[in-house]
């Protein structure tokens, strides 16, 4: 084999479980394992990940898993990819600190081969050499990967934006990034989110006035809500409440945690006595206290939703209480955070949002980011990824009107199952699997399988038959009138005689049917399932979920 195959299992015209295969010969490593928030949700479906099935027919050449940072979209799977494959994970520090707390959760901590790196770390893993290159990003510790395969390097961006004064860490690494350049790079996988947006990202740095201002003007009770992984923002919070004579309440048991994990590894320092907890915080006056706060996104779980509807522990939002929202809206979220917001007006809560001050900045590359990004790697091919296909779409097109002398041969959108092939001459997509999502229950964290999901959706929109038909044993004859319930069924009148119809129906079909086909019962079964269904899709035209029993007597 002398070509490199790029193979996404998700990520790629979605937001949210961002999973790809890199594959040369006989090895294959696994960058990144996220979670997704489908629009099945209303059918019980609150997670999905991708189908780590489809790996199975590559079992004896994976090798590695490696994470480029420690947000949900990009590690919330990995604990499902490790009880189907035992792999070595590599990450950062902190993104293996969050990783460990995950993989607590199911008793798998013991089981699985973790290894920290840092930046310009560079692995050696079969015929791969990978190299880590700082991000800077959202979050803190981020990388985007150097992948040297034997038919050239392969730059993996990760998450990124082109950040000059991060509020953590330091800048973006184009030094090395640069250098990897000039040393020739094949191909460019860069993230899409913002390849829309005109201009430059800002930094993390920009929503700092925007704080103080609030935080100047304000005399009541401050609640800021923002991602539990943000650790720029939390910082700032930290930083101006400090600086405004107000301690500050963490609530939620994820930005507890986080908070937790990133003040003991010294990635977020607190002032002293900032920090107070709930208890302490009820004895402060209004213009004492800031609640830092999840449930940015209207999550029904979280904290902000629990005050808003009074469900929190004794605390609840109140009228003159200011609520800052400090997060974008994650597509698909728009519903529950309207919810959220009107439940927040109820209250009398003054709401600040990013459409009304710049309280929020993105952790992803604008336009402008991927121009730099692309100038200063000079990849032969450009690979769009993390994002909706318009933003594939827009990335390519900005680059060929604006990057270098790039055409469509060099820049190559691809989608989830594709498998693409690449050598120093072409890049073709060679292959196309369709790649059904796996569907996680949130409670009990256990994997829900398509078919099921797909029979909610019947029942939902079509409702369900239930047929009881009793037998007898040794005859195989009818025994009594069938019987036929109809639940969530539109288009049924119980006066019409509907009902009545349906039994002569089937009471004919079984008086027509071959004594040896109602002698074998799955057979019997099964057929009595096709015949009501032909019965109801023609007097009705519905298409109900229709479940047949057999009752021998």
């Amino acid at each position: 084999m002398s070509k490199v195959e790029i193979i996404p299992l998700g990520g790629i015209g979605e937001f949210g479980m961002n999973c790809m295969g890199i594959r040369w010969a006989d090895e294959m490593i696994i960058i990144d394992a996220g979670m997704g928030f489908p629009e099945e949700t209303p059918y019980g479906v609150d997670i999905s990940i991708p189908n780590f099935d489809f790996l199975e027919e590559y079992r004896d050449d994976l090798t590695a898993i490696i994470l480029t940072h420690g947000h949900e979209d990009h590690i919330g799977a990995l604990a499902y990819i490790l009880k189907k494959f035992n792999l070595p994970v590599y990450s950062s520090r902190f993104t293996l600190a969050l990783t460990e707390k995950r993989l607590g959760e199911f008793n798998m901590l013991d089981d699985v081969l973790l290894h920290r790196v840092e930046a310009n770390d560079i692995i050696e893993i079969g015929s791969f050499k990978i190299e880590f290159i700082h991000a800077s990003h959202s979050l803190v510790e981020c990388f985007s990967l150097a992948i040297h395969t034997p038919v050239g390097t392969i730059i993996h961006t990760g998450d990124y934006k082109i950040d000059d004064t991060p509020v953590i860490g330091k800048p973006y690494d184009l030094k090395t990034l640069g250098r990897i350049g000039d040393e020739g790079v094949l191909a460019l996988l860069c993230d899409s989110t913002n390849a829309t947006v005109p201009g430059r990202t800002p930094s993390e740095m920009a929503v700092i006035p925007a704080f103080e201002e609030i935080f100047e003007q304000t005399e009541g009770r401050m609640f800021v809500s923002t991602f539990s992984s943000s650790l720029h923002r939390l910082q700032i919070v930290f930083d101006i409440a400090h600086q405004f004579g107000r301690r500050v309440c963490v609530c939620g048991r994820s930005m507890q945690k986080n908070v937790e994990i990133a003040e003991e590894q010294g990635l977020l320092k607190i002032p002293h006595g900032t920090l107070v907890d709930l208890g302490g915080s009820r004895a402060l006056d209004d213009d004492e206290v800031c609640y830092l706060v999840t449930g940015s996104q209207g999550e029904m779980r979280a904290a902000l939703w629990n005050l808003a509807t009074s469900t929190y522990k004794g605390l609840e939002i109140e009228p003159g209480d200011t609520v800052i929202l400090s997060a974008r809206i994650i597509p698909g979220n728009e519903k529950n955070i309207s919810r959220l917001i009107g439940h927040l007006y109820k209250r009398g809560a003054n709401i600040i949002e990013e459409k009304r001050r710049l309280v929020h900045v993105s952790g992803h590359a604008s336009q402008g980011d991927i121009k730099i990004m692309v100038e200063t790697s000079k990849p032969k091919f450009v690979i769009p990824i993390h994002g909706e296909y318009r933003m594939l779409f827009r990335q390519k097109e900005f680059i060929k009107n604006h990057v270098g002398s790039y055409n469509d041969e060099d820049i190559i959108l691809i989608e989830n199952g594709n498998v693409l092939e690449l050598d120093q001459y072409a890049a073709k997509v060679v292959a196309k699997h369709e790649m059904h999502k796996t569907f996680i229950d949130e409670e009990s964290m256990e994997e829900i399988e398509y078919d099921v999901v797909r029979e909610r959706k019947k029942l939902a929109y079509g409702g369900a038959i239930s047929l009881v038909v009793a037998m007898e044993k040794n005859t195989n004859q009818l025994n009594g009138e069938p019987q036929v319930t109809f639940e969530g069924v539109a288009g049924i009148d119980p006066l019409n005689g509907f009902l009545a119809d349906t039994r002569k129906s089937i009471t004919k079909a079984i008086a027509d049917m071959k004594p040896e086909h109602i002698a074998d019962r799955k057979l019997f079964k099964e057929n009595l399932r096709i015949h009501l269904k032909r019965f109801v899709q023609k007097e009705i035209s519905s298409k109900p979920v229709i479940v047949t029993t057999i009752v021998e007597v």
